[in-house]
């Protein structure tokens, strides 16, 4: 939603950007001019366009035909006299015309084509530094108004930023004054108070600087709303009595913002423990006798400040009166919407109207998620843009370069083509170089990762198996068979394949036959289990993992192995007798070798988590549980 005091903040800025660049020229004598054009030796070449482009600067504020007309004259001679300064002016008051006749679009495409001008006039060295930021800064004010008129903060903020790096290089004050206004108002429009309180400090100092009061008061009205927000009553009382020393003296100038001067002066004498409830009358009053005359946001701003002195004095339906005369009669969602709702709900409670007291609580909540949601959305679409700009920006730069290196390349053929030679062969060597050193790092990386994974599933593997061996040699058992699927299981896991038995058979009838291998052990599937290859291949190796623990290090008699499913889930039990797990003396914990380590890389790609529970003397019970 557009605030009026914005508006009159961005006329101000259009007309007085830059002292030396930004003349509006609303006194030159289009008249005399046009005799000159008429007259027995008329003017050519560069004369005539500088003529062309006074006069369509004469006439654009009030003649838009004429303005145009000129305006069309002078882009059509600069491109004959490649004058690349004048055609970005030129088109920029083509933008100011549509910004005129409120089409926004229009002007917008305008601004960009200026400003697509300076960068020609960058490239061609022509044209002096002040030449081009001049033309730059006006057209970054230009499309920052644009979008303030607009409501797009974030946008507007962004060109007002670029701006002011070019008001602060040649120390153009008034420029810099209005400038720190309008983001002022911006980030407090957005919020953002702190930022906000800085721009109007700026404003301030900035305006006593350059000696203009209408900018200093300008400031002094920002801190003075930022004071009564925060409730911060020394602050606004001493901002309060210059800012009313001046918009009481330029009461007819300022007719707009004086009234609303009036109403914060309203909410100071209502502050807590600082209560002056005749002198907030009296500023009421005034404000009142004035609201008829101003636009609706000035007036809703009156009649806000009204509706609580109303309230303060506990006449409620006075109270009421103001606050229904607050309610905006479009459809928008602004912050000032949502608290207009609060105060007519707290009125008709007061009144005993719980029904509209609820109707405009709702209003209230719904005002409130609606501005939300669409500052959101359009905080995110603008933030979209000014990264699409950049992205823009930076091209053109880079081509600029690219454009630069060629003339100067071109200019010294002769030794270039040489240099060109010699700098080919040692990029050529160079990039050689560094690929087969991308080469060999790659390899070492790979090569690493090769030998993490192979002594991963040796250990997780092979070792088991050849726990399980050695178990089956103490006791005289038949070791043939597990020989030569050991023999096996090594030329798979050189070759990183799944083991034989899983292959053929899936996870619950290996889990089934390697239960049945080892003494004491035994296998229970629960469930209907219908996993992938890969999850399969995981958790035979940690069952494997686990059961050669139990066997080497807890000396169980007893181990079952245990698989379900269900829905969400496979969890993969392990339990043994044995003599439990060694505590850390750090956290009491169970301590964890390279075998549990290996288990847990193994199931954090599947978000698996491994729970232990071990009791000395007692038996471990170890639980993978995976999600699915």
């Amino acid at each position: 939603m557009v605030i009026i005091r914005r508006m009159l903040c961005i006329v101000l800025t259009a007309s007085c950007l830059s002292l030396s660049a930004y003349n509006d020229h609303r006194n030159v004598a289009c008249d005399s001019l046009e005799a000159v054009l008429s007259g027995g030796n008329p003017p050519e070449g560069e004369r005539l366009l500088g003529l062309y482009d006074e006069l369509m600067r004469g006439y654009l504020p009030y003649d838009a035909r004429k303005a145009a007309d000129y305006g069309h004259r002078a882009i059509a001679l600069s491109y004959k006299l490649n004058d690349l300064s004048t055609r970005a002016y030129v088109l920029r008051h083509f933008g100011l015309l549509s910004y005129g006749r409120e089409d926004y679009d229009e002007a917008l495409e305008y601004f960009t084509w200026a400003l697509a001008v300076t960068d020609s006039m960058a490239r061609s060295r022509r044209y002096t530094e002040k030449n081009i930021d001049d033309a730059r800064s006006a057209l970054y004010g230009s499309i920052a108004n644009v979008y303030n008129l607009q409501g797009k903060a974030h946008l507007a903020i962004h060109y007002y930023q670029l701006a002011l790096p070019i008001f602060e290089k040649y120390r153009w004050q008034e420029s810099r004054a209005v400038l720190h206004y309008n983001l002022g108002e911006l980030y407090y429009s957005m919020g953002n108070i702190e930022s906000s309180e800085e721009h109007f400090l700026s404003t301030a100092t900035l305006g006593e600087s350059a000696g203009d009061s209408l900018m200093m008061a300008y400031g002094w009205k920002g801190l003075l709303g930022i004071y009564v927000q925060q409730g911060d009553y020394v602050k606004a009382r001493d901002v309060a009595t210059r800012c009313l020393a001046y918009y009481h003296a330029h009461r007819v100038e300022e007719a707009a913002d004086y009234p609303v001067v009036l109403a914060l002066l309203v909410q100071l004498n209502m502050m807590h423990g600082h209560e002056n409830l005749a002198l907030a009358g009296a500023y009421a009053r005034e404000a009142l006798s004035l609201a008829d005359s101003l636009l609706f946001e000035n007036r809703s701003a009156v009649y806000a400040a009204c509706c609580r002195l109303s309230m303060a004095q506990g006449c409620w339906q006075e109270a009421l009166d103001y606050g229904l005369q607050t309610i905006r009669p479009d459809s928008s969602a602004t912050d000032a919407d949502a608290g207009c709702y609060r105060m007519l709900a707290e009125i008709y409670a007061q009144l005993g109207q719980k029904d509209k007291s609820r109707e405009y609580i709702d209003k209230m909540y719904n005002t409130m998620l609606r501005f939300a949601t669409e500052h959101y959305q359009s905080g995110l679409s603008q933030m979209e843009v000014i990264y699409e700009t950049q992205k823009k920006e930076e091209r053109i730069v880079a081509l600029g370069k690219q454009h630069s290196l060629l003339q100067w390349l071109l200019g010294v053929t002769a030794v270039a083509a040489l240099a060109l030679v010699v700098i080919v062969v040692l990029l050529v060597v160079t990039h050689r170089r560094k690929r087969k050193l991308l080469t060999a790092q790659v390899a070492m990386a790979t090569e690493a990762k090769e030998r993490h994974l192979l002594a991963r599933d040796l250990h997780d593997g092979l070792g088991g198996m050849l726990s399980l061996l050695r178990l089956k040699t103490e006791r005289g058992e038949e070791t043939l068979p597990l020989i030569d699927s050991i023999h096996t299981e090594l030329r798979r896991t050189a070759h990183h394949l799944m083991p034989d038995e899983l292959l053929r058979n899936g996870l619950c009838p290996a889990l089934h036959d390697f239960a049945l291998s080892v003494p004491g052990a035994e296998f229970q599937g629960v469930g209907d289990i219908a996993l992938d290859k890969n999850r399969e291949l995981v958790l035979y190796r940690c069952a494997y993992e686990l059961v050669n623990n139990a066997i080497k290090h807890a000396q169980a008699g007893r181990i079952v192995i245990q698989l379900m499913q269900d829905k969400g889930q496979v969890t993969l039990s392990v339990s043994d007798d044995g003599k439990g797990m060694t505590l850390s003396p750090e956290d009491h914990r169970p301590k964890e070798g390279m075998g549990l380590q290996n288990i847990r890389e193994r199931i954090a790609p599947y978000h698996g988590q491994l729970d232990i529970v071990s009791v000395n003397e007692m038996g471990t019970d170890i639980n993978i549980i995976m999600p699915l």
